[in-house]
Order: C-alpha cells, then structure tokens, then sequence
C-alpha cells in the first residue's frame, strides 16, 4: 500500500506533530493521502467532555460569573458523543456500550465542575484557533485550538484512565504557546487539566514546561520530510516509516492495520506459520 499525495493544501496541527513522531506511516496516510481513521469511544469520550466544558465557560464569559449548568454541560457532552458516533464505524473498548460511555462522560464532566472549576479563573477565551501561515510547497499553515486561554495561563484539557503524564504532551503545548505568541498573546504559563476516568473520575491541574526549541525541530523535521515526499526522490515507505511498537499499532485502533508495510509483513509471516 504505498502513499499517494492527494493533498496538497495541508494545515499542521500541534496534536499531528506528535503522531508523526509515533507513526510516520499512519500520519502520511491520513494527512497527505485524506484516509479516515477509525474512530473510537475513548477519543469520543473525550470530545464529549470538552463540549460540556465549552459550553460552560462560554457562558461564564457572557454572564460573567460561574455558574455550571450541569444538565446544560452534559446534554451538549452527550450530543457531541452522539455527532462522534455517526463519523464512521465507532471502535469500543472491551465491555463498552453506548450506555457505558454516557455514563463516563456525565461523570467525567462532573469531576471537571467539582475538582476544576473552582481553582480556575474565567478565560478569556475557550477553543481559540491560532494560526501561522508558512512558505512551503505542500503545507500552508500550522494551526491549532487552544482549550482555555487567560490570565497569561494556556491550557489543555486531557481525559484519559490514567492520570496524565506533562512530558507526553510537551510538543503540542509548545506549539500552541508559539502559536499564541505569534499572533499577539502573552503565554507566561501552560498548564493541563485532567480528567482521569477512574471508577470514580477526577480531576486535577498540572504545570507544564514548554520546550520551544524542540517543538520547532520536530515541526521543521517533518515540513523537510513532506517537501523531500513531494519531490518523489524518495521512496515514500522510506521517508515515512511504520512503528508496530505503537500503542495505537492495532486493528482496533489503525485502519490500515493489516494492509501497511510492517503489519503485512507479519500477518504474512502468521500464515505462513499456520500452513
């Protein structure tokens, strides 16, 4: 299954550096080539929380004062779920149903009001897209939204079963806070705020430390290996290699799990095996 490059008004985003970085080959296929992944309930959990949590700061910024509105947060949580649902064939995780999910989010969204929402400031803004333009062949931009912005404070809102690890997510905060700055906003602090989906789900805050440096090697890395691609000089195979060490290396997970160089090779291998 080799890349074709049928996109060639690409915007980056902070997240996709990082995806890059873990699977070179799913990230080409899914942003040169325009595949769908499949989606799945954990991702969709997620999207459903932050939903819930736009929805309650948009209108703390109106009325300007907080004021959650729980049933409001988890009817828009639910409804984003739902939206997530009709993308495509929606992976669940072991044991999960449509009903579990629900209930994950409504109790996911209820930790964010209990154990967030009083240590937090009103934003100024919430889900703010911040862009930069680029001189390059095939990419256009580096674009990314911003969960929560004020008081000099940047933040992300992650929810995960585990509580969440900064330095995994070190890259994206960086480029969100270049993005910023680059469009005229002050970015002293970054910060996540977590939603650990336990049995009993909570929440907390963490400080985070940007790494500018870095982030601009990763994101310049990728915008050579995307013009070299272009070029056709190079095997596109080479220049985007797959990782079977992947976490998200799986059918459950990858779309292309099975049919991609590495994963190919071994379902091959199996059979031969078999036989």
């Amino acid at each position: 299954m080799s890349i074709q490059l049928n996109n060639t008004d690409i915007v980056l985003r902070p997240s996709s550096i990082d995806n890059a970085q873990q699977c070179a080959y799913q990230w080409a296929k899914v942003f040169l080539e325009g595949i769908v992944t499949i989606p799945n309930s954990r991702a969709a959990i997620g999207t459903g929380i932050h939903a819930g949590v736009e929805h309650m700061w948009q209108e703390a910024i109106q009325i300007g004062h907080k004021a959650p509105n729980l049933t409001m947060m988890k009817d828009a949580a639910i409804e984003s779920f739902e939206e997530e649902t009709k993308l495509g064939e929606m992976r669940f995780d072991s044991g999960e149903t449509t009903d579990s999910c629900h209930s994950e989010i409504i109790a996911g969204t209820e930790a964010f009001v209990d154990d967030l929402v009083p240590f937090l400031d009103i934003p100024e803004a919430v889900e703010q897209r911040y862009t930069i333009g680029l001189a390059h062949p095939i990419v256009k931009a580096i674009s990314g939204t911003v969960d929560y912005i004020g008081g000099g404070y940047i933040d992300d809102v992650k929810t995960s079963k585990r509580k969440p690890t900064p330095t995994n997510y070190t890259t994206q905060q960086s480029i969100y806070k270049m993005l910023a700055e680059a469009n005229g906003v002050t970015v002293n602090y970054n910060r996540i705020q977590g939603v650990v989906l336990t049995k009993k789900p909570y929440g907390l805050i963490l400080d985070l430390e940007p790494n500018i440096e870095q982030a601009k090697y990763l994101v310049n890395n990728l915008l050579d290996k995307i013009e070299v691609f272009a070029k056709g000089i190079v095997p596109a195979e080479t220049i985007f290699s797959c990782n079977t060490k992947y976490y998200l290396c799986s059918r459950k997970y990858c779309a292309l799990h099975g049919s991609c160089p590495a994963t190919k090779r071994t379902a091959n291998n199996d059979e031969k095996v078999k036989l």
